[in-house]
């Protein structure tokens, strides 16, 4: 292979003992993981750094043998082993949209918008001890559109709709399932979902198999007061709007942009970031089951629900309002905090979605074919989340010591090249700031971006690889230089 594994970037070793059916293909999988996560945002043209060595990319990737589920597989199996090592795991769900404007509809299918695309849903695997570190991605499934949406078309009612097989909201049971049968016995994980994941469907499937879940409610549904002399059915979210608000708390709400999709934009407008004033009400509730289902679900689904909204908003901003229903427990303020910092987890998935897309520039890549495309989305996806631990441990842990996100060489060797200069004990902030410096990050610009960060990694990276090679140096203001 050209490489010892001690001189491996630690993101290529995921792809160790993948079953691709030519010890080969595995051998070049490794190589090319390598490469890319030592320069994830340069082209592939860029990082082979020949024409030999790119054309072997572009015969792996768009190899008919090679499957994007097998190159995956390792990754996933490691994902498990990490979570086995915690007493809790949160299970953050979502789906998101690649872009790719210079990709054939035919092959990649259509967008919300109209424009070339396809979706990919993610169940990516967080630690639950407060420090959110991405673990890995434990299912993934890809969702092509053969047509543009009809914008203004009258949708079908439930009663047909949950009666089709190959509806796309089953992505989400499916994600689930996946998730499950690979964690467990090891770990029982608490699955995360936004208001698309809303459906009795998935409560009940979830309760049944007494999986642990927190899901924001979209569709307020017939539900009563699950405890005491049972009342007439009313609704879930008037019997939420009733309950006494039992906490207060500041968190802060992350910039949005507008979704160029009408009905995402309408779901998720535009917003300034800023700290928010929450409330948070609980009670517990009794669902019924929607007269279009039949008698295979269970007629009710008992859920705890906390209510959370936003008092003293900021003029002309939307406030903040979340129905969560959970199996988590909700019996005094410390449980209700929890339950919201689970759902706020949510936001890991959303950085990650950031660095797949911004740190690996995965929808910039001139990939037409669609194998070729998923090959090269499930390469990526080891990588954002080595980049997104970076990042989110500088933010959310900025003292925690710098050896949670660089190993002692990497620490070394940016003290010697970095222009900021490292305390004796540097912080993951304090790495992480000089490591957007080497990146071109100037400190007046604020908080460091996704270019400046993998410019930074890129450089420490190659630093990395000069200072291994085994021959005197000495120190210099630019880096390292031979002795001769």
């Amino acid at each position: 292979m050209g490489l010892r594994r001690s001189e491996l970037h630690p993101t290529a070793s995921e792809f160790e003992g993948a079953e691709l059916g030519d010890e080969r293909r595995t051998l070049r999988l490794i190589r090319m993981a390598d490469a890319l996560a030592r320069r994830p945002d340069v082209s592939f043209p860029k990082v082979a750094g020949s024409d030999v060595e790119l054309e072997s990319y572009y015969r792996f990737l768009g190899n008919s043998k090679i499957d994007a589920a097998d190159v995956l597989e390792p990754h996933r199996r490691k994902t498990a082993e990490r979570a086995g090592q915690l007493e809790e795991v949160v299970v953050v769900h979502d789906t998101t949209e690649f872009h790719l404007s210079h990709a054939d509809p035919d092959e990649v299918g259509y967008l919300a918008s109209g424009k070339p695309g396809f979706f990919g849903h993610v169940s990516l695997v967080v630690s639950a001890d407060g420090q959110r570190r991405p673990l890995g991605i434990s299912s993934l499934e890809t969702i092509f559109r053969t047509q543009r949406s009809q914008h203004g078309r009258r949708k079908a009612p439930g009663s047909i709709t949950t009666k089709r097989a190959d509806r796309e909201s089953k992505r989400w049971e499916r994600g689930i399932e996946t998730s499950e049968t690979l964690l467990s016995p090891a770990t029982a994980p608490i699955h995360v979902a936004d208001r698309e994941a809303d459906s009795y469907q998935l409560l009940a499937l979830l309760t049944q198999r007494q999986a642990r879940f927190v899901i924001r409610i979209r569709h307020d549904r017939r539900a009563r007061l699950a405890e005491g002399e049972k009342e007439e059915w009313s609704s879930l979210k008037q019997l939420a709007a009733e309950a006494d608000a039992c906490l207060e708390r500041e968190v802060p709400l992350s910039h949005r942009r507008g979704s160029p999709a009408p009905r995402a934009a309408k779901t998720h407008p535009p917003r300034k970031g800023r700290m928010a004033k929450l409330r948070f009400a609980t009670t517990k509730l009794e669902l019924q089951r929607p007269r279009y289902f039949d008698e295979t679900l269970p007629a009710t689904v008992v859920v705890n629900c906390v209510r959370v909204y936003e008092v003293d908003a900021p003029t002309g901003e939307e406030p903040v309002e979340w129905t969560l229903v959970t199996t988590e427990s909700v019996a005094i303020p410390q449980d209700v905090a929890r339950v919201v910092d689970l759902y706020r987890t949510r936001w890991t998935i959303e950085e990650f979605f950031k660095a797949l897309k911004s740190g690996c520039i995965y929808e910039e890549r001139q990939l037409e074919s669609r194998r070729a495309l998923l090959n090269a989305l499930a390469v990526s996806m080891p990588i954002a989340c080595n980049l997104l631990w970076l990042r989110s441990r500088a933010q959310h842990a900025p003292d925690a010591p710098a050896t949670d996100v660089l190993s002692l060489t990497q620490i070394l060797v940016l003290r010697n090249v970095s222009r900021r200069p490292l305390p004796a004990e540097p912080s993951a902030r304090d790495v992480l700031w000089a490591i957007a410096g080497l990146g071109g990050h100037l400190k007046a610009n604020g908080e460091p971006g996704w270019a400046s960060i993998r410019h930074g990694l890129q450089r420490l990276l190659d630093f990395e690889i000069g200072y291994r090679v085994p021959r005197v140096r000495t120190r210099h203001p630019g880096g390292f230089r031979d002795q001769s």
